[in-house]
């Protein structure tokens, strides 16, 4: 049982955790197995011969209730370290689930991953996108190992193409094929470099298929500012300020989570802090819808003896920090309670993000500026909000009034 991929990258599967949510009993869980795991490495041939001998020292049979909590602790680490697999608070089955496409790869194409690896790293890239992308290049070269392609000059056109195509019919989309191509154009510095452009060159050209961003309402915005401005909305004062701020900056849900009590300056109006997205410095001017919460959160609810310089804290455990999933829940706890996106999926914070982005298109602001003040590097990351303009988009249909059209057409 080789478990040295897992000694470097745990540290992403526990911070996953964390992001998400989950609770101290199920990290505490992972950290306990990952430490007996790391101690006594070499004295196990399988996870589930770690399960089985951990069962035996802690006398307790399969069938015992108590077993579930380590069977799915320590699934938890092999869906991650043999399949590249998050946890999703769904039941993993290992039967079911494939062996991690890097596990099968050979010579040039795994040096190829792992160079992408140590390159993203140190540029500063957030871990789950290098995990994402390495995953799907992995799948590629191993694609292009079962038809008995084992360097790169025997990946030839056709056979990319066969990897995204079957008789014409689309197997694979934009975004696979991206995380490719960033992995074969990170050769930098290879003898492979120059193999590795022509595999980028000859890749089929694939169109960026998404749904449109879920944005806010004209109707739903005023209600949500309504409800801000009101002093008796049984909101706490965390809670309130969460929201001001996701609503009239626009800031990610873990850069909310990450900010600190010098994050904001009270006394130039600024908010300033690094992006946890992309690494980048950000400063936002401070509103005074948003301040002003903020000192009251600070002065009335915040707990004065607390030893962390987190902003917002838990409510029953003001040590603890609070994490971006608690963020998301904050976002639709509030939604639910306005009876705003009730039952729908895209309920989180993410709409005061693109409800931001939109408000700052439909009144003519120029896109560079709107990615400065969204923290975009690239000004492409501005595109699904542009989409998601119907103001705008109205502007470009074309007037169909001349032609005659049959009423039941248009009736919805």
């Amino acid at each position: 049982m080789d478990i040295r991929k897992l000694k470097q990258e745990y540290p992403v599967l526990l911070d996953y955790m964390k992001q998400q949510g989950y609770g101290k009993v199920s990290i505490g869980g992972v950290q306990v197995r990952l430490k007996e795991l790391f101690e006594q490495e070499g004295n196990y041939a399988s996870y589930g011969d770690f399960y089985e001998k951990l069962l035996k020292r802690k006398g307790i049979s399969k069938g015992d209730e108590r077993s579930k909590y380590y069977r799915l602790s320590i699934r938890r680490i092999e869906a991650f370290d043999e399949y590249g697999h998050l946890p999703n608070r769904f039941a993993f089955i290992p039967t079911l689930q494939q062996k991690s496409s890097m596990n099968q790869l050979e010579g040039l194409f795994k040096t190829i991953i792992e160079h992408y690896k140590e390159v993203s790293l140190q540029t500063g890239k957030a871990s789950s996108s290098i995990i994402v992308e390495s995953n799907y290049a992995a799948a590629f070269f191993a694609y292009m190992q079962s038809k008995g392609a084992y360097t790169l000059a025997d990946v030839t056109e056709p056979l990319i193409l066969s990897y995204f195509y079957d008789r014409g019919r689309q197997l694979r989309g934009y975004t696979c094929q991206k995380s490719i191509i960033r992995v074969l154009r990170s050769s930098k510095g290879l003898l492979c470099q120059k193999e590795c452009k022509y595999l980028c060159d000859i890749m089929p050209p694939l169109k960026n298929i998404r749904k449109n961003f879920a944005i806010l309402s004209d109707d739903e915005t005023a209600i949500i500012a309504s409800t801000l401005e009101n002093d008796n909305s049984n909101l706490t004062l965390r809670d309130k300020a969460v929201i001001s701020i996701a609503m009239y900056t626009g800031l990610r849900g873990s850069d909310i989570a990450k900010m600190t009590v010098d994050t904001i300056d009270f006394e130039r109006d600024l908010i300033t802090l690094e992006q946890s997205k992309t690494h980048q410095k950000l400063v936002l001017p401070l509103r005074a819808v948003v301040g002003n919460v903020v000192m009251e959160y600070l002065k009335k609810e915040r707990p004065k003896e607390v030893n962390i310089q987190r902003l917002f804290t838990h409510l029953y455990d003001p040590e603890k920090p609070i994490s971006p999933g608690v963020i998301g829940k904050i976002a639709r706890r509030f939604f639910n309670k306005l009876g705003i996106r009730k039952g729908e999926c895209q309920n989180g914070i993410r709409l005061f993000r693109r409800y931001l982005a939109t408000k700052l298109l439909r009144n003519g602001v120029t896109p560079r500026y709107i990615s400065e003040i969204m923290g975009h590097i690239s000004p492409e990351s501005l595109n699904p909000y542009i989409d998601a303009d119907i103001v705008h988009l109205r502007e470009c249909g074309i007037d169909i009034s001349k032609y005659p059209v049959r009423e039941e057409v248009f009736d919805v």
